[in-house]
């Protein structure tokens, strides 16, 4: 049975209140006790009592307006999720308010309940369980459970899926490490806007016996949601292929440290890749929906299990990147690539670019948009070790319009 999310809805308009407050009630998306005030002063007070998961938030009220209202209480409650309730005319501060904490933003006149009440469930039970944050600090019994993304051909999204997924992980309150295993430079540092003061490189100047966990820490930047980051070779490094050995030493050290990794793994066959595919326990190999991607994804797929990887534990997303009709539907591809789906992603060229403008990971920047609904059920998918099997019902693959 899933828990009660306690909600509280900061809001001067009543008519508007007492809708919000009978929908989220009647949702089927979720349990929810919402409790009401019409000024930031009242609800400052409240969440000062404790035992609010989540706020929904006005922020022209009668006694704060405007952006002012939202830094105020983040500032005083900085853990507790905040979606914001602007205007029909006011998207642009409801994007600026993702810059100042909140987690997301929704437009009252064009509110889309059983969505919020998705985001709210989510942000909710997250909020419950902030007091496993200091479960990474504690010695593991047991290695992290490993996440190969690999695409099928270059340039398919498979450093933002395996960004996604890992900070949607991480924003359950796991301990979570995401690891670009790239032998040059790669774009993770870029959709960050990140230049870090250590990376992957360091790492390949040593041997594989000198790879241990003090080295691997010191590599390690934490990122969105307390994630920690392994960036792949700084621009200024040069290229330096990785050693089996090397690669393995690194994802066995990271998968001691966390409860998840993540691994970015380039496109092109190598013998480190192969050596690190067979610690996984689940590869996803990323693709696009149209029909040569798929071939290529298809091909991928044989080699990885030509290299011994059980072929129960190679699985497939589809990232719909395209602006052309596509007629292929998940069950032909799933067909064509002989594999189960982990998800399909569907296009958000104007959302990712907002991310990348604030440097921030998708389900983090916007976690209500429907391609971070996606990476999110992935993540809780690979959390659970459940996949969507070969003959489970698929919503079919929608083209950008």
């Amino acid at each position: 049975m899933s828990k009660v999310v306690k909600v509280l809805l900061i809001e001067d308009n009543r008519i508007e209140a007492r809708q919000t407050q009978h929908r989220l009630a009647t949702s089927t998306d979720g349990t929810f006790e919402v409790e009401w005030v019409d000024r930031l002063n009242l609800g400052i007070e409240r969440l000062g009592r404790g035992g609010i998961d989540i706020v929904l938030l006005d922020l022209n009220l009668p006694d704060s307006q405007g952006l002012e209202t939202l830094v105020n209480l983040h500032a005083r409650f900085p853990d507790v999720p905040i979606v914001v309730l602007t205007g029909e005319y006011e998207e642009a501060i409801g994007a600026l308010s993702l810059e100042q904490g909140a987690q997301d933003y929704q437009v009252k006149q064009q509110l889309d309940v059983a969505l919020l009440a998705r985001v709210l469930r989510y942000l909710g039970i997250a909020s419950q369980r902030a007091h496993l944050k200091d479960v990474g600090k504690l010695k593991r019994s047991t290695a992290a459970k490993v996440l190969g993304c690999v695409g099928a051909k270059g340039g398919v999204g498979t450093t933002t899926t395996a960004l996604n997924v890992a900070v949607a992980l991480a924003m359950q309150h796991k301990s979570v490490i995401l690891a670009e295993l790239q032998p040059s430079f790669g774009p993770l540092s870029c959709l960050l806007q990140h230049e870090p003061a250590a990376s992957l490189g360091s790492l390949l100047k040593l041997s594989a016996g000198q790879i241990g966990e003090q080295e691997l820490a010191a590599t390690l930047w934490t990122g969105p949601e307390a994630s920690r980051i392994l960036f792949g070779p700084r621009p200024q490094e040069a290229f330096q292929e990785i050693e089996p050995d090397q690669a393995v030493a690194v994802v066995k050290g990271l998968a001691q440290m966390a409860d998840f990794l993540v691994l970015d793994l380039p496109s092109q066959r190598s013998p480190a890749t192969q050596a690190v595919l067979r610690l996984c326990h689940s590869v996803a190999v990323v693709t696009e929906c149209e029909p040569a991607s798929v071939l290529c994804g298809a091909a991928m797929i044989d080699q990885i299990v030509g290299w011994g990887v059980p072929r129960d534990l190679v699985t497939a997303i589809i990232v719909n990147r395209t602006v052309l009709p596509i007629s292929m539907g998940a069950a032909e591809i799933r067909s064509r690539l002989g594999c189960e789906l982990m998800g399909i992603v569907p296009g958000a060229a104007l959302e990712l670019l907002h991310a990348f403008e604030c440097g921030m990971a998708l389900v983090h920047a916007q976690p209500a948009a429907a391609a971070s609904m996606s990476f999110i059920e992935i993540a809780d998918r690979f959390s659970a070790g459940a996949v969507v099997g070969m003959n489970a019902a698929q919503p079919p693959v929608q083209a950008v319009s």
